[in-house]
């Protein structure tokens, strides 16, 4: 105590415009602390609300700007700022200092500066100025101390989610993207993998479901354990009985030795079932057992084996109104929907294409040897197009342009192929030419949600299988390049 006393003697200065440097309290009455209370809490936003505390406590203190700065990150940054002039320069003082300081001339006024402290924690600081040719209050460092305080809760609520925005950037390189959608997407993998709760990952084909569902197990706790997966559509109920929970031998015609289902390979790590949706209601009730009770029973068994086991399930459907349809157990969809994360499609995001395209670029051309580079109006053609097949779509016409393009020089767009340069605006105008080309990106997006099974794109769109058939060639879509995954 005498050493801040001491410091704060020698920072004082005869020749400061301030009515009064004593420490005496000398607060403003108790109605101005609720008016600061007020307006720190009539925010959600916890930058806005700092703004409208500082905002209030430049008005109250006639000063002429009010820094809020934080070292959270490494280097003095600045966090919200209100007022004119040039910036304050004594945060990073009172940061290292951890006290008060000021009043104090600094070029062009006088400056106060008050730690923001949350708990044991400095957190940040606060720093008023006031231009030379302004009084200083004489109660002005009391109530920045009582700004701090209010702001403290708010400041850091504010910078640890910027801490976990970091963080997600560098913690899930793999989803590239720079928009807000895949930002969100970032942050909730992380959160996710912290929590112990089953995840379920919604999103068209080829959005990158499984990169995520492997982050969320490389971020986890259970890192060090293994990750299975197992595409649920790809295989019929009598072997994916045995695929999951194993079996013994003799259990069945080719059964000839006992083997572990992928429940128990992933005991104490993570088990993705992807296309969970396109399971059957036998495998269903199967796999409920095996998730509500965490135990398993091989195909021939009469004994259950205890796991444990994290299981994150993807699927290309809107898993609610499967439920709702009857297409799926809501008793299973309750225990596999605790944590949901949804990853957007790629038109829902243009700004992520052309990063998406460099990147994928740079890896092709590493692989073939290629000095060539990708023009910037390619990347503009690139990202107008819609991406029915997503991310998957857009690796596979970089490769492919990769081996059309020459081995130097700039990839202009005439080589792109015919289907990203229908994207443009047409340049006849003509309104029968504008129709087919909607209809033709409706049914390819259509074709697209439903991952290329042609029954259910067909009730997406109101028209029978066949009525789709005849759609496809009218727009002269090469059903060939149509997979068609169901059928019935």
């Amino acid at each position: 105590m005498l050493l801040q006393r001491e410091i704060g003697r020698r920072l004082s200065r005869d020749d400061l415009p301030t009515v009064s440097t004593s420490r005496a309290p000398q607060l403003r009455p108790s109605a101005l602390s609720v008016t600061l209370l007020r307006a720190a809490h009539e925010d959600d936003d916890d930058k806005e609300a700092i703004r409208r505390l500082i905002d209030r406590a430049a008005h109250e203190l006639f000063a002429s700007r009010i820094d809020v700065l934080s070292a959270a990150a490494g280097p003095v940054t600045l966090v919200c700022s209100v007022g004119e002039g040039l910036p304050t320069r004594l945060g990073p003082r009172v940061l290292e200092a951890a006290f008060p300081i000021g009043p104090e001339r600094q070029a062009g006024g006088s400056e106060i500066g008050a730690p923001v402290r949350f708990g044991t924690r400095v957190v940040g600081v606060i720093v008023c100025r006031w231009p030379i040719d302004r009084i200083v209050p004489a109660d002005a460092a009391e109530l920045l101390e009582l700004i701090a305080v209010i702001a403290a809760p708010r400041l850091d609520a504010l910078l640890a989610v910027r801490r976990d925005e970091a963080r997600a950037w560098t913690a899930v390189p793999e989803l590239l993207g720079v928009s807000d959608a895949m930002a969100n997407v970032r942050k909730a993998i992380v959160r996710a993998a912290a929590a112990p709760f089953a995840v379920l990952i919604e999103g068209e084909s080829g959005v990158g479901k499984e990169l995520a569902a492997r982050a969320v197990h490389q971020l986890s706790p259970r890192r060090e354990r293994k990750f299975c997966d197992v595409n649920c559509a790809a295989l019929p109920d009598e072997l994916l009985e045995s695929e999951l929970f194993g079996h013994t031998r003799g259990a069945f015609s080719g059964a000839v030795v006992d083997r572990a289902g992928l429940f128990e390979e992933a005991d104490g790590g993570t088990l993705l079932l992807d296309e969970v949706a396109d399971l059957s209601s036998r495998a269903q009730a199967k796999l409920l057992r095996a998730v509500q009770q965490q135990e398993v029973r091989r195909v021939g068994e009469s004994f259950s084996r205890k796991i444990d086991v994290r299981v994150v399930a993807a699927a290309n459907r809107d898993m609610r109104a499967e439920a709702a349809a009857g297409r799926f157990r809501q008793d299973l969809l309750y225990r596999l929907d605790v944590v949901r994360i949804h990853i957007p499609p790629l038109r829902e995001r243009p700004a992520d294409i052309a990063v998406l395209a460099e990147h994928c670029w740079n890896g092709a051309t590493a692989r073939t040897g290629s000095k060539a580079r990708l023009s910037p109006a390619t990347l503009a053609e690139l990202s107008r197009y819609q991406w029915p097949g997503n991310v998957r779509e857009l690796q596979n016409v970089i490769a492919s342009l990769v081996v059309a393009a020459p081995h130097r020089g700039w990839v202009r767009p005439s080589m792109l192929p015919p289907a990203i340069g229908l994207a443009t605006p047409l340049s006849s105008g003509r309104l029968a030419d504008a129709r087919e080309q909607f209809e033709r990106r409706f049914v390819e997006l259509a074709l697209a949600r439903a991952s290329g099974n042609r029954a259910r794109a067909a009730r997406s769109l109101g028209l029978t299988r066949q009525g789709l058939m005849k759609v496809l060639a009218r727009l002269r879509l090469d059903q060939s390049l149509v997979p068609d995954t169901e059928s019935c």
